[in-house]
Formats: structure tokens, C-alpha cells, sequence
């Protein structure tokens, strides 16, 4: 095999060190990777931050062809100073220990919408910062009823204050166009919803 073709796999994990514990939990870790060369590279020291598994539902109504979105105060449009630091964003939330992601899309659901999930349909996975943390991602959309949609919700001990917003698939589709979506999680998921979105609907409504 030439070493354009090798396909490196192994890595060393030597040392790992907890340098915060606290609603999400900091490490630095000592390793060395297979390299493409088809060798092991020099010691690297990565910090990384583990928050675990999380997940996105993206909230459907196939019969009036309404996209149930929140908005909420996000502290990294805060530091950025963003034209509004309250952002449209699909609900998502952590994956508790012992929970499938797909409890978890409904239990979120219902936290911060007051909408209750019928059927789901997996989007797929991805790592959101690959190079400084473990965060992966599963994005569903998932079946309401957008009648039923609406006011201020959110868990009260976490002091969550979240607006349920109600729009048309082509007026959401649109804002994600014109740069009215800021939230990466919600940028995937409807540009999956742009491609399948339709066929998704008829399905659900036949």
C-alpha cells in the first residue's frame, strides 16, 4: 500500500488531567496519533471540553407547513455584540445520562415549546467543535401540532426564559438565507428541511 492510501487509526491516550469541574468538565490530555506517514507523532497536549451528547428537534407542523422556532438570550451573541443577543435558534438542549437522544428531543420539546412530539425523523450527527470539544449532536425533526404552539416557556430552576415563534417553512427558510439565523444547529437542520422537507410532509401526511 502506498502512504497516500494509508488510513492512520491508532492514537495513544497516555495522560488525561481534569483542569475544571463544573457544569461542563475541562481536560487537557497527553497523546500521539498515527500520523499519514504510517508513523506515531510527537506527544501533543490538547485541552478539550466535555459536554457530552446533545440534541436538536426541529418542530414541524406538515398540515399547516408551520416550523415551530424559540428565541432566547445567548451569551455568545452577547460577546459579540450582534445586532440582538436574543436569537432564533431550533429547540435543543444536553442528553442526560442514561436518556436515548430520542427521549431527549421530546423532553425538550415539551420544556420549551409546551409542544408534545409525535413522530420523528432522524436528520443525522456531527461534532460541533471538533478540535476543542466532545460535543456531538443528533438533529430530529419532529411532528406537532402548531395550534397548539405558543407564549413563554422554560425550566423555571434553570431560569430559562424562552419565546416559542411560530413560522411559515418559505418565511424560516428565507431568514436562514438572509443571514437571520446565527445558531449553527438550526442552520443545519434547515438546510436538511430546504432538501427533504416536502417529501418529509407528504409522508407524514399520507
Amino acid at each position: 500500500m502506498e502512504l497516500k492510501d494509508f488510513q492512520p487509526s491508532r492514537v495513544e491516550d497516555l495522560k488525561t488531567e481534569v483542569l475544571f469541574q463544573g457544569y461542563f468538565r475541562c481536560e487537557r490530555l497527553t497523546l500521539r496519533t498515527e500520523t499519514f506517514a504510517g508513523k506515531f507523532s510527537p506527544l501533543l497536549e490538547r485541552e478539550v471540553l466535555r459536554s457530552g451528547q446533545a440534541v436538536v428537534v426541529l418542530l414541524f407542523d406538515p398540515r399547516t407547513r408551520q416550523l415551530i422556532l424559540i428565541e432566547q438570550f445567548r451569551l455568545g451573541a452577547y460577546l459579540n455584540r450582534l445586532p440582538s443577543f436574543w436569537i432564533l435558534e431550533c429547540v435543543a438542549g444536553m442528553v442526560d445520562t442514561g436518556e436515548t437522544t430520542e427521549a431527549a428531543a421530546r423532553r425538550e420539546a415539551k420544556e420549551e415549546t409546551g409542544c408534545t412530539v409525535g413522530r420523528l425523523e432522524r436528520v443525522g450527527a456531527y461534532l460541533s467543535s471538533p478540535g476543542i470539544s466532545d460535543e456531538l449532536v443528533t438533529i430530529y425533526v419532529g411532528e406537532v401540532d402548531s395550534d397548539r404552539a405558543g407564549g413563554v416557556h422554560g425550566e423555571v430552576a434553570e431560569h430559562e426564559d424562552i419565546r416559542t415563534v411560530r413560522m411559515g417553512v418559505e418565511d424560516a427558510l428565507a431568514a436562514a438565507d438572509q443571514g437571520g439565523v446565527v445558531n449553527v444547529m438550526t442552520q443545519v437542520a434547515l438546510l436538511w428541511f430546504a432538501r427533504h422537507g416536502d417529501a418529509l410532509g407528504r409522508r407524514w401526511l399520507a
